[in-house]
C-alpha cells in the first residue's frame, strides 16, 4: 500500500463538493463528528471508529451531519503484493485505543511534508487496514461452522438467552458438562469462551438499540441481560473505549 496523500481536517461544517470522483483509493476516517455517505451500492452514516472507503472511479457522495474532523486518506492499493483488500462502503475498527493511538500520531505528522514523515504515515494507515482485516477475519473464524454438535447447541442456548438471566454453570449441567469442560470445549469450537461469546452478543444488541432507539440507557441494559444501565456503561466503555452516550452521538443520523 502507498499513501499518496493524508490530509487532517478539523471540525468541517460541509464538504465544498457535495460528490467527488477520484483516481486513486480514497478513505475517510472519521475522528469526531458524523456525515452520510453513497458510494455505488453502499450508503449510510459513518462516525469514530468508521472509515469510509471509496475505490477508484467511483462517485463518492458525502454530506455532514455535525461538524466533521476527519483524516482524508489517498492510497494506492494491490492486493496480490500487498496482501490488502479493502473494499468499497465503510468498515468498522473494533479497536479504539489503537485506532486513537494512530490518528493522534497522523495528527502529529499531518502537516509533515517530508519523504520520512510519509513513509510513516503510510504505515499508520496500512496498520488500519490491516487491523480492519484481522478483526474480520477474527469474527468470521468465530462464526464458522462446528463440528462439535453439542457445542453448537451451547451457542443457540447462549444466543436465546443472552437477554435474560444466563448462568453457565446451569447452562453446563443442562449439557451434561461442568463448567471447565464447556469453557475448554466452546473455545476449541468457537476460539473464544462461553462468556466472551455472552459479553459480545450482548453488546452488539445494546450498540444496535443505541443507534435505532430512544431507549434510555437502564432500558437496553434490561434488554441486554445487563442489571442496570450503571454496569451496562462500564462494560461498554471498557471494550469499545467510547461511553454509551457518546457512541450513541457518534452513530445518529
Amino acid at each position: 500500500m502507498e499513501l499518496l496523500n493524508h490530509i487532517y481536517w478539523k471540525q468541517k461544517a460541509q464538504f465544498a463538493l457535495a460528490s467527488d470522483c477520484y483516481e486513486s483509493w480514497v478513505a475517510f476516517g472519521v475522528e469526531d463528528g458524523t456525515f452520510r455517505y453513497e458510494i455505488a451500492s453502499h450508503s449510510g452514516s459513518a462516525g469514530f471508529g468508521d472509515l469510509v472507503v471509496c475505490p477508484p472511479g467511483t462517485p463518492f457522495v458525502r454530506q455532514t451531519v455535525t461538524p466533521l474532523t476527519f483524516h482524508y486518506f489517498q492510497f494506492s492499493c494491490s492486493a496480490a503484493e500487498d496482501g490488502i483488500a479493502p473494499t468499497a462502503g465503510i468498515i468498522h475498527i473494533n479497536d479504539t485505543k489503537r485506532l486513537s493511538s494512530n490518528y493522534a500520531y497522523l495528527r502529529e505528522a499531518a502537516e509533515d511534508h517530508s519523504a520520512a514523515a510519509l513513509t510513516w504515515k503510510s504505515h499508520l494507515t496500512t496498520d488500519l487496514l490491516r487491523l480492519h482485516q484481522l478483526e474480520s477475519g477474527r469474527e468470521a473464524q468465530q462464526r464458522r461452522f462446528t463440528e462439535d454438535a453439542l457445542m453448537a447447541e451451547a451457542a443457540e442456548r447462549i444466543a436465546a438467552q443472552a437477554a435474560g438471566e444466563l448462568s453457565l454453570r446451569e447452562l453446563a449441567h443442562a449439557l451434561a458438562l461442568s463448567p471447565v469442560q464447556l469453557t475448554r470445549r466452546f473455545r476449541e469450537a468457537y476460539q473464544e469462551t462461553p462468556s466472551a461469546y455472552l459479553k459480545s452478543l450482548r453488546l452488539q444488541k445494546a450498540r444496535s438499540l443505541l443507534q435505532e432507539t430512544e431507549l434510555t440507557l437502564a432500558q437496553i441494559a434490561e434488554r441486554c441481560g445487563y442489571e442496570n444501565g450503571f454496569y451496562l456503561s462500564r462494560v461498554f466503555t471498557k471494550e469499545t473505549g467510547v461511553s454509551p452516550a457518546a457512541y450513541r452521538q457518534q452513530h445518529r443520523v
